[in-house]
């Protein structure tokens, strides 16, 4: 396998994600994460860096195709959440 796949083209954001890419990718991945496979003395610094950008690239276009499936920052504000300034439903507390 050549773990380099430079013949993928990762630049096509606008097509929906393939089972191949996927597979593709995983071996990608797995070929980069084996340690003294490749020669320990070469460099991969462009390997994984074009690894990452084709993460990122299958990534985004996974998340544009399923906007809904992605979960909200848990940091960020539930759209169902109250205000914390809205008034209490039970009347603040009143008896």
């Amino acid at each position: 396998m050549n773990p380099d796949m430079t013949g993928t083209d990762t630049t096509s954001t606008g097509s929906a994600v393939t089972i191949t890419e996927i597979a593709e990718f995983l071996q990608q991945l797995r070929a980069l994460s084996r340690p003294g496979v490749a020669d320990p003395t070469r460099d991969t610094t462009a390997e994984r860096a074009a690894f990452l950008a084709r993460k990122a690239d299958l990534f985004a276009r996974i998340t544009a195709a399923h906007p809904g499936l992605i979960p909200p920052s848990p940091t960020a504000p539930s759209p169902t959440a109250p205000s914390p300034t809205a008034p209490s439903p039970t009347g603040g507390g009143r008896a």
